[in-house]
C-alpha cells in the first residue's frame, strides 16, 4: 500500500496516509482536523536502507569528522544512532544528560 503525502487545506499540516490503490477520494482525512479538503503532494524519493546500511554511513562519518567534542555534538550523535538503529531513544538519553547535568545521575 502506498504511502501519499497531503496538505490539510483547513489546518496546513502535512499529513502522511497509507491508503490502499483502490481508495476513494473521499476516504482522505486530514488526521489533525478531521477535513476532508487536502491536496495531493509531490513527494520525494526515499531511499530505504537496512539498519547495516544506516550504522555504516554513521560509522564512515565519524572516521571522517571524528568524535565530536562538545555535549551537543555528543547528543545529537546519539540520536542519529537511535534513528539508525530504529530506535528513538532521544527521550531517555535526554533524562540521563540532564540527571547527569544536575549531579544526581551516574553515567560511568
Amino acid at each position: 500500500m502506498p504511502i501519499y503525502e497531503y496538505r490539510c487545506q483547513q489546518c496546513g499540516k502535512k499529513v502522511a496516509l497509507l491508503l490502499g490503490m483502490t481508495a476513494q477520494p473521499d476516504e482522505e482525512v486530514c488526521p489533525h482536523c478531521g477535513s476532508r479538503d487536502l491536496r495531493k503532494l509531490v513527494s520525494r524519493f526515499v531511499r530505504g536502507r537496512d539498519e547495516d546500511a544506516r550504522l555504516d554511513e554513521l560509522s564512515d562519518r565519524l572516521d571522517i569528522m571524528g568524535e565530536p567534542d562538545t555535549e551537543r555534538g555528543a547528543r545529537e550523535l546519539v540520536r542519529e544512532a537511535g534513528k539508525a538503529m530504529d530506535e528513538d531513544l532521544s527521550d531517555e538519553m535526554e533524562e540521563m544528560y540532564e540527571l547527569d547535568e544536575s549531579g544526581e545521575g551516574d553515567l560511568d
